[in-house]
């Protein structure tokens, strides 16, 4: 069984657009280029990270100048028709995204169409093996498209430990599917996802990415790679690898090798070009002890908790409260999170159970459900408690 190719790639000058070309094109050209899977007369639809109305520099976005490239490519590579197309995140307006990011334009100046996926047309596709969903609406532009080239950013997330390509393709979902995939199970959401719309190639936008408090609120990394390869899952492993995360430790990732989507496993993978060693720098992420808040008034009990409640509990607590001086909505109160988890025989706050690990305990306190619940959600939880309270 041949091993698959992940290409790295350097980019000299992040902010040049012929720089940031030749880097793309590179790391094409190491797995066979885009014209071994563009053929003439193919439609080609471009999914880049779009989350929110924030310029490339900042991390949160994909480089405008790695998606022009991957589209002019596709156009040399003889595709009549090439797309671009976003759903931007929850809340998020997409055309105000595509202004922001420069997209509208780019897309004006080459010839593409931009499309927003919150409002084309859907269709009810079957999941096979779907263990989460049976089906999901699915726009078909996904559909009609005879390649999907995925444009992630390489970035920290606030319920994984990254945010890569398999998660990248949640963009395609309506807004009302989006909120379901956190109360029914994050990561395998993603996973039967990708089950139906698992991308042909992926490119992952590493000239700037995000540590700490990602996927939105980070800090920049000017790392200066692009990644790429025709397995998905191959090429997340990789990117997880130089940011200094073990690609098992992303649950989705994990999942979707399991389930034969692509290859996790780094010593099965060829990596072509340079070496992971060569552009490793690992991303910052977020550890907080939660025992130290219980002197600020704020008890905190977890137990055999997946990364996905921690990430998003630390999100919450670090970003959301602390760091906007609102910590004080949590004082009072018992937060407990996590599968082994017990409520303690004495504890002095209002108890509140976080995530579906603690739903045996909903008669015992109160409950935010979830699996995991979105950061928003457990914001707005307390910030109601705290109106009632007043």
């Amino acid at each position: 069984m041949n091993k698959p190719q992940v290409a790295i790639a350097k980019c000299q000058k992040i902010h040049d657009y012929l720089s940031v070309r030749k880097a793309v094109k590179e790391s094409l050209d190491l797995i066979g280029g885009l014209d071994s899977l563009v053929s003439p007369g193919d439609r080609v639809l471009v999914k880049p990270n779009l989350i929110a109305p924030y310029h490339y520099t900042t991390g949160a976005t994909t480089s405008p100048h790695v998606i022009r490239a991957l589209c002019e490519l596709a156009k040399e590579a003889g595709a009549r028709k090439v797309s671009i197309a976003e759903g931007s995140g929850v809340g998020s307006k997409t055309e105000e995204v595509f202004a922001v990011t420069g997209l509208k334009e780019i897309s004006a100046r080459i010839g593409v169409d931009l499309i927003n996926l919150k409002k084309t047309k859907t269709v009810y596709l079957g999941i096979p093996n779907g263990k989460v969903f049976r089906r999901l609406k699915i726009p078909e532009v996904f559909m009609e498209a005879d390649v999907v080239v995925n444009a992630p950013v390489m970035k920290t997330h606030d319920v994984f430990p990254a945010t890569l390509g398999l998660k990248n393709m949640k963009g395609a979902l309506q807004e009302k599917d989006k909120k379901r995939f956190h109360k029914w199970g994050l990561a395998q959401s993603i996973v039967d996802l990708n089950k139906l719309v698992l991308p042909q190639i992926t490119v992952l936008d590493g000239t700037i990415g995000m540590e700490g408090m990602g996927p939105t609120h980070g800090t920049p990394v000017n790392l200066g790679v692009i990644i790429s390869s025709f397995d998905t899952v191959a090429a997340d492993s990789v990117a997880a690898a130089v940011m200094g995360i073990d690609p098992l430790e992303i649950e989705y990732v994990k999942l979707a090798s399991e389930q034969g989507l692509g290859c996790a496993d780094l010593s099965r993978i060829e990596v072509v070009g340079l070496r992971i060693e060569e552009v490793k720098r690992p991303f910052k992420r977020l550890k907080l002890d939660f025992a130290s808040y219980r002197e600020k008034g704020i008890e905190i009990y977890e137990k055999g908790a997946c990364s996905g409640c921690r990430n998003t509990m630390e999100a919450v607590i670090a970003y959301y409260m602390e760091s906007k001086g609102r910590l004080g909505l949590l004082k009072g109160y018992t937060l407990i999170f996590g599968q082994n988890v017990k409520i303690p025989d004495e504890h002095e706050g209002k108890l509140v159970n976080i995530g579906l690990c603690t739903k045996k305990f909903r008669e015992k306190g109160e409950y935010v459900p979830g699996c995991p619940p979105h950061p928003h959600d457990l914001v707005a939880f307390f910030e109601e408690r705290s109106r009632i309270l007043k």
